[in-house]
């Protein structure tokens, strides 16, 4: 008897390393496993996110755009990320901004090159998967999060 509950200690050690591990890791919030960033087919729209977020913390996302043939850059962000999350800052404060369906859009003033970057201040409010949807021109992107009490 004695031999089987060291075994079974053993293993609750090893369990309890492994969380530990992957906790570190980022798997509960910020770190390499949470790290990521979506990519648009022809690799004009990059956003930086985590994967990961826990309720009440902040975090960044980073979305990073090219100007249409107009010479605008214009973001349109659908989804769950405006109900689940508070955006507290947007910088550079974009030129223009609106509501748009479910979302908003954003007109963001491009650098000479044609190329614009937004960094977003978001705190998260609530629990569970989110899916956000952000598009510039005719390129799309698909955001996946989940929130953590």
């Amino acid at each position: 008897m004695q031999v089987k509950l060291w075994r079974v200690e053993r293993i609750g050690w090893c369990l309890l390393f492994l969380v530990v591990l992957v906790a570190l890791l980022g798997l509960f919030g910020t770190g390499p496993l949470s790290k990521t960033e979506a990519v648009s087919s022809n690799g004009e729209l990059r956003v930086q996110y985590d994967r990961f977020d826990r309720n009440g913390a902040s975090n960044e996302m980073v979305v990073k755009a090219k100007a249409d043939e107009q010479g605008k850059v214009w973001l349109i962000i659908d989804g769950a990320l405006l109900q689940r999350f508070t955006v507290e800052g947007i910088q550079p404060e974009p030129a223009n901004a609106g509501g748009f369906g479910d979302g908003m859009r954003l007109e963001l003033k491009p650098d000479s090159e044609g190329r614009a970057t937004a960094y977003f201040a978001l705190r998260a409010t609530g629990i569970g998967p989110v899916k956000t949807s952000i598009r510039s021109g005719d390129q799309s992107v698909e955001v996946g999060q989940f929130i953590y009490p």
